[in-house]
């Protein structure tokens, strides 16, 4: 089973520094790596050298390149870069808001192809155009929550991810949830997958964070190659 999983959240939630940690606890894994975050972070934090050529790019302006399906996955091979030894990234950049139907058609036919290859797809960022050609069945959404947020927090709209979406609450110290987010929780609309504390020094940050980011991890209901060979 490939498990494709979706960091969301607002700015400063810990996206990105989740997203990376998935590079060393999924050590025994392939993974492909999205950033479809706006200041492109993940691509800066994880990427062996800039990419070439952004998603967005690709698809911005009339190209040859896209003209048949070989064209494609070559386009989209062209896309990936290197994270560590083993692992790839794509960038999704600035996707034009009004693509033609046959340019989502490419893009959805590039994405399939191109996960094909990796037993783990992470998604650092909600791009919907995005969400909506991934293959659904396999998606996990991960919103991550700091406590300043708990009075904004709402259930993600009908049209949004199929599955039950999967909480993480970072920077917690025991303050009280919202009784709305209380009553979804009990009715199985939301899933909490764990609690992360705010660490006292940067020291217990490196140290700690790691190994409660993978207690969380073992909750999701798919199956995770954790840890070193």
């Amino acid at each position: 089973m490939q498990a494709i999983i979706e960091l969301t959240g607002k700015p400063g939630t810990g996206k990105t520094t989740l997203a990376t940690l998935f590079s060393e606890e999924l050590a025994r894994a392939s993974v492909l790596f999205i950033d479809a975050t706006p200041n492109q972070q993940l691509t800066q934090e994880l990427a062996t050298q800039p990419p070439q050529l952004t998603l967005g790019e690709l698809f911005s302006q009339p190209t040859e390149a896209t003209s048949t399906r070989e064209g494609i996955d070559w386009a989209f091979h062209d896309l990936t870069v290197g994270v560590g030894e083993e692992n790839e990234l794509i960038t999704v950049g600035n996707l034009p808001t009004a693509l033609s139907e046959m340019d989502l058609q490419k893009i959805r036919y590039g994405l399939s192809r191109l996960i094909e290859n990796y037993q783990y797809v992470v998604i650092d960022g909600y791009q919907p155009l995005l969400r909506q050609l991934l293959p659904d069945e396999n998606l996990r959404t991960l919103i991550l929550l700091t406590p300043e947020q708990f009075g904004t927090w709402e259930l993600p709209q009908d049209n949004e991810p199929l599955h039950t979406p999967i909480l993480i609450l970072n920077r917690y110290n025991q303050e009280p949830l919202p009784v709305s987010m209380e009553e979804a929780l009990e009715q199985h609309q939301v899933q909490l997958l764990g609690k992360l504390p705010t660490y006292a020094t940067r020291e217990a940050f490196a140290e700690k964070l790691p190994e409660d980011f993978k207690n969380c991890l073992l909750r999701l209901d798919i199956p995770l190659n954790l840890g070193t060979p």
